[in-house]
């Protein structure tokens, strides 16, 4: 993530802890990051930075950076 500046092991990290996900896995299984991630990356830096215990990150984590994979598609009339 060099928009982000962190170390591989951080973003495995959290990856593991699932704070994050990635957008996309290549057939030769890189992890490919989208904005929304960076973003994500970017509050947790500046969470830990404040001083924000593991806990609290998670949990807000939980109520901000949640991917929705349930929402149902976009209906074609939307686009129209």
């Amino acid at each position: 993530m060099e928009c982000t500046g962190i170390t591989r092991q951080l973003l495995q990290n959290l990856v593991t802890m699932r704070l994050i996900e990635p957008a996309q896995v290549t057939e030769t299984g890189r992890y490919l990051y989208d904005q929304q991630t960076v973003t994500a990356v970017k509050a947790y830096l500046h969470w830990r930075d404040l001083g924000y215990p593991q806990a609290e990150i998670r949990r807000m984590f939980q109520h901000r950076f949640k991917r929705s994979t349930d929402d149902p598609a976009p209906s074609e009339e939307a686009d129209r």
